[in-house]
């Protein structure tokens, strides 16, 4: 019995021993885990809507707040690439204003111009940011970031910030606290400034995505009838993902398209209207926000330049498809079909026969080519010159 009893001793001193070195493993792998690397992930034709709530109070000499002017804001954001470019839709003045904007893999946001080029800022709304909500180089509890943060001027935006890691897991917890006060002059010469601005983000590692973030700050600013102090509250949350049926290329297409034509109208540069009119009615959308902001901006540019109605001397056109005389009728057909499409596209004799040209334009816009080359592979358009 004795025997026995020393047997049990030991396999119950094994046990615990194995229990242990479980426990342990269990624990460094819960460490790693919660200390996971956080990388901002956005995948090719997954959509992603936030909604943005925000909310300003005036402060009395005694901090009392007097009743809070709110705004609400639904953000869209688009992928189109591999390398996190996405395009964004935001409302502005009642109607949809599309971005182009690239995130890296720590949070840093910029935004992208007619080239698709990075400019050296973000976007803001009101006092959020997106670059508001940096991730951690590695496993960091504490460090400190250079931002660039857009709703501050110019010469002001680039910012240092100290962040520390709140809480760990799958989901986890950062709070970033900017400098104390930046202050400056605005163009009415004026006083202002933006006191103790914390923001508080929650990080999904599982979507790749924030999925949650809360800024807080004290703005000041001087008026003819004194100094004026808010409250200021901005509340971002992550509402819905998913995928689109778009194609990312027409995607991009219309958001750079969207940029161009803003660009134009505002730098009186007219006669490239009738081309981008023709590259956004060339795109096939279905996503709602995008089907409005295309016909929107088709729209637009009609009213700014009417297309020309007869091909006229130094105008081009492109050259879709042509055949002999006997096919007048198809070929008609197809220029009728291509009208339907958002072309704006004729008939004309080639030679002994008949050609479907597209146009006239006033110059030769890449553009035009892809889209036809999109929607018609079988193809080879070519420009020529437009028949006086």
């Amino acid at each position: 019995m004795a025997w026995d009893l020393s047997r049990l001793k030991n396999h119950a001193a094994g046990a615990a021993v194995v229990g242990a070195l479980m426990v342990a493993a269990l624990g460094v792998m819960a460490f790693f885990l919660a200390l996971r690397p956080c990388r901002m992930r956005f995948d090719p034709g997954q959509f992603v809507t936030y909604r943005l709530h925000t909310e300003m109070a005036e402060l009395a000499p005694d901090n009392s707040e007097a009743p809070a002017q709110v705004s609400e804001r639904e953000i869209d954001f688009i992928c189109i690439g591999t390398d996190n470019d996405v395009v964004m839709l935001t409302p502005e003045q009642g109607r949809d204003q599309s971005t182009l904007m690239t995130f890296s893999p720590a949070g840093t946001a910029r935004t992208l111009d007619a080239a698709a080029r990075p400019t050296e800022t973000g976007r803001a709304f009101g006092f959020f940011d997106f670059n508001l909500l940096p991730l951690p180089p590695g496993s960091e509890q504490a460090w400190n970031v250079d931002l660039v943060y857009a709703a501050l001027p110019v010469n002001k935006r680039l910012v240092q910030g100290k962040v520390r890691r709140m809480r760990s897991g799958s989901s986890p917890e950062f709070e970033l606290k900017l400098p104390p006060s930046v202050e400056w002059i605005n163009e009415d010469n004026r006083y202002v400034q933006v006191r103790d601005l914390v923001c508080r983000y929650r990080f999904s590692t599982g979507k790749g995505l924030v999925d949650h973030a809360s800024v807080h700050c004290i703005a000041g600013i001087e008026r003819d009838d004194g100094r004026h102090r808010f409250h200021v509250r901005c509340d971002l949350v992550l509402a819905a993902t998913g995928r689109t049926n778009d194609d990312p290329r027409q995607v991009r297409d219309l958001a750079l398209a969207s940029r161009e034509v803003e660009d134009a109208i505002s730098g009186g540069h007219n006669e490239r209207l009738a081309t981008l009119r023709s590259r956004i009615l060339a795109t096939d959308v279905q996503h709602p926000r995008l089907r409005e902001l295309a016909a929107r901006l088709a729209a637009e540019a009609a009213r700014s330049a009417p297309l020309p109605t007869q091909p006229a001397k130094g105008l081009w056109a492109v050259l879709v498809a042509s055949g002999p005389a006997e096919q007048k009728a198809q070929a008609e057909s197809f220029a009728r079909t291509l009208s339907h499409q958002g072309f704006r596209s004729y008939l004309g004799a080639a030679g002994s026969g008949y050609a479907v040209y597209v146009g006239p334009f006033f110059d030769r816009d890449p553009g035009v080519l892809t889209a036809l080359g999109q929607r018609y592979p079988q193809l080879r358009p070519v420009w020529v010159r437009a028949a006086p």
